[in-house]
């Protein structure tokens, strides 16, 4: 049995800490080593020129981006322009796929043989692909990469963890951290101060909500990624420290998270806005930047997005408030990662793409970007990764004797179907009242203990 080890993880996220978040509002430059190639002299431009006339027919690659946005894509077409630019016989063709629809177009071409040579996705997929052999090992590849040790290892070996034999079908890039994003001008307004304690943040929701001049306290995230949200926010409040407890039955259905769901969903279409019930993140995010949600709990990956459209003295990232345990407790953050497909005709030529995206220069430019957390060691030596105010929050609690962080048992192959299919449309129905809190935690314990009973068993 696989079991991610508590103090890998947190070391993993210690190691990171500094490279929490970008809030810098202007648009970052690519780094100097991921422009073009070749513009040193014309006789080099010539020799490459040659070569491609010489060198037979160009390899064409697809990659897929299951988070494609503004706020994404324009990034990954400027490296993918830079590694096209300096390529003599490899082009990579970009598609972006909006993240509600990305898993099911995943699915589909799986399905059906059509998947792309390289994709990028969420860690949460990988056990069912890799269960589903449309996956390169990428070990061989990785092993035989002079710069594979600037790869963080602790989150390598969470990757082979989603293989029951520990081989290595995907590479993180990118990891997000949960926080709580809040707008101090609004709170100002009203006297109050930022949430301490859950208490300070029900009483802060409850005062900052004025439906009538539609400014709410709080905005709910209801999509097909709401119950990911959910779980950082329960285990936060409980401080319970494993997913599943010493008889292999999942705790998201504890007492503890009973009382807090409770409280939590009585929020709904009253602190909240009734639209929130079906709110995906450009939704959540737009509230909150928009001045009509006070408060929302979402990762470091909206960091230049607040940058963007807000003041620094505007708004603030703060740490989820402590446990009933008295510790800071988080599950391990969101990470995102590539792989190569089994239809890729050439993995070879597919792999240099990836070392191209792991580079230090390159890992850089896209985690300084997006806001989020690079796996090149190397990058964590760079101004920038302490620059903003999310950073410091972020590395002062991962950082403290308090914190814990629990594991999601990313390598049930289920994983991911009890979490973005099963589940969200039961969170709406308890919202609108129509499932008890009890019933709808005790239904998703029940598919997470007959995931893992099958896991153990195979």
């Amino acid at each position: 049995m696989k079991r991610t080890n508590q103090k890998q993880v947190l070391a993993a996220s210690l190691a990171l800490a500094m490279a929490l978040g970008a809030t810098a509002c202007r648009k970052p430059e690519p780094a100097k080593e991921t422009q073009p190639a070749g513009d040193t002299s014309s006789a080099e431009t010539t020799a490459k020129e040659e070569k491609k006339d010489d060198g037979g027919e160009k390899v064409t690659l697809t990659f897929w981006d299951e988070n494609a946005g503004e706020n994404r894509t324009p990034y990954y077409e400027e490296l993918i322009k830079s590694f096209n630019e300096s390529q003599d016989q490899i082009e990579v063709k970009y598609e972006g796929i909006p993240s509600p629809s990305a898993k099911e177009k995943y699915d589909v071409a799986i399905a059906t043989d059509t998947t792309p040579d390289i994709g990028h996705c969420n860690a949460a997929w990988g056990s069912n692909w890799v269960a589903q052999e449309c996956l390169v090992d990428l070990d061989s590849y990785f092993s035989a990469w002079d710069e594979s040790k600037n790869i963080n290892e602790n989150y390598v070996r969470l990757n082979r963890e989603l293989d029951p034999d520990g081989k290595l079908f995907m590479i993180t890039d990118t990891v997000s951290t949960p926080l709580m994003w809040v707008r101090t001008d609004m709170l100002k307004e009203k006297g109050l101060e930022i949430p301490k304690t859950w208490d300070d943040f029900f009483d802060a929701v409850e005062k900052m909500t004025d439906a009538q001049s539609g400014v709410y306290g709080f905005s709910f995230r209801g999509d097909s990624s709401c119950c990911v949200e959910l779980q950082h926010v329960l285990y936060a409040y409980s401080g319970i420290e494993n997913y599943f407890d010493e008889n292999g039955k999942c705790t998201i259905n504890a007492p503890e998270h009973v009382d807090f769901l409770t409280r939590y969903a009585a929020l709904y279409n009253k602190r909240t806005a009734e639209s929130d019930i079906t709110n995906g993140y450009k939704e959540m995010v737009a509230a909150f930047d928009g001045g009509s949600a006070a408060i929302i709990f979402h990762n470091t990956g909206s960091a230049s997005e607040h940058a963007t459209a807000l003041n620094p003295d505007q708004y603030q990232a703060v740490s989820f408030p402590e446990s009933k345990a008295g510790t800071y407790s988080y599950t391990a953050g969101s990470q995102g990662g590539f792989c190569i497909f089994d239809t890729c005709k050439d993995p070879d030529a597919a792999w240099e793409f990836i070392k191209f995206m792991l580079s230090e220069d390159s890992n850089s430019y896209w985690n300084r970007s997006i806001g989020q957390i690079p796996m090149n060691g190397k990058v964590l030596e760079e101004s920038w990764v302490s620059d903003s105010q999310s950073t410091m929050e972020a590395l002062n609690t991962l950082t403290s004797d308090k914190c814990h962080l629990v594991s999601q048992p990313k390598y049930l192959p289920d994983y991911s179907t009890i979490m973005n299919t099963n589940n969200p449309a039961n969170f709406q129905a308890m919202l609108l009242g129509e499932m008890s809190v009890q019933d709808f935690l005790d239904g998703w314990a029940e598919q997470m203990n007959d995931a893992y009973a099958e896991y153990q068993a195979q």
